[in-house]
């Protein structure tokens, strides 16, 4: 029995099919390769795509946390400013 020998292009195509959420047992049967076969592929290529992918990940979850950081600070500070008018005007201070 002949191997089937697949190219770094049709392996990136089969574990994108596996990453987007088609069964594993599926693409065996379909492409002639185990299940084991298929994962090990999707691990290569995750090796080599995921830290892009994370880096870029990182850096948005990042400047999202800076944006609503600051964006508590201001809504903290609007908060005490009307605390403090509002208890000025019970008191009849104003």
């Amino acid at each position: 029995m002949s191997k089937l020998r697949f190219t770094q292009a049709q392996r990136a195509a089969i574990v994108s099919e596996l990453n987007a959420g088609e069964l594993a047992a599926k693409l065996s049967r379909r492409y002639g390769v185990s299940i084991r076969t298929l994962y090990r592929w999707r691990g290569k290529c995750a090796d080599v795509k995921q830290p892009m992918v994370d880096s870029r990940r990182l850096r948005s979850l990042q400047d999202e946390n800076r944006q609503l950081k600051r964006k508590f600070a201001e809504l903290t500070l609007d908060y005490a400013t009307l605390r403090a008018a509002l208890i000025r005007d019970v008191r009849g201070d104003c």
